[in-house]
């Protein structure tokens, strides 16, 4: 069966060419052919301009690569899919959020050991945030509502080593994992409630 999964290229100008006359077609392609109920997983690295501040970006862009070449397997052991690592990004997407957090806590818990004993130079953190939702899901990324809540999680909400959740993800694997209400938070305008995953 062919591939009808679209990349950025295509994606992109499938919405050039959108227009009020024709916006319901564009748009029934772009589900048809992208939209997937999924679980984002999107993770930032934690020290990112103080450490290229001083070790130079070059030290910093090097560990950075070295830990996610090691990391990368986890997701395929998980049934995770790797979309895109833009800059000290990670987005990626699984079907089933139990796995996500799988994933995500191996990672974190192969980083601690990792780093143990290591010069700060040589240290590689990340944060990490996971939503569940419908988005557009392409060969080399991902747009939606949740994949923007995932972002403000991993990016700007997670701490150093944390996995940070919303209450949806949480209720979704309460049984599996050890969720702990973090804080309450307005995310595009709209109230969330966090939970920090316990590894």
């Amino acid at each position: 069966m062919k591939d009808r999964s679209l990349d950025s290229r295509e994606f992109f100008r499938l919405l050039e060419r959108r227009s009020a006359r024709n916006a319901e077609r564009i748009d029934r392609v772009l589900r048809d052919r992208a939209e997937r109920e999924v679980t984002i997983f999107m993770s930032d690295s934690s020290g990112f301009t103080r450490k290229t501040h001083e070790y130079g970006i070059e030290q910093f862009l090097s560990v950075m690569t070295r830990h996610y070449r090691r990391l990368l397997p986890v997701f395929k052991k998980h049934r995770g899919e790797v979309l895109s690592t833009a800059a000290d990004n990670l987005l990626a997407i699984f079907d089933d959020p139990a796995d996500a957090l799988k994933a995500s806590i191996e990672i974190q818990q192969r980083l601690r050991r990792s780093n143990a004993g290591k010069k700060d130079e040589e240290q590689f953190h990340l944060c990490i945030g996971i939503e569940c939702g419908r988005a557009l899901v392409l060969r080399d990324n991902a747009y939606g509502a949740c994949v923007n809540v995932a972002s403000k999680l991993g990016e700007d909400l997670a701490g150093k080593g944390e996995i940070l959740v919303t209450g949806g993800v949480a209720r979704l694997v309460k049984r599996r994992f050890r969720c702990a209400y973090h804080r309450s938070a307005e995310i595009g305008g709209r109230p969330f409630e966090l939970y920090r995953v316990r590894y």
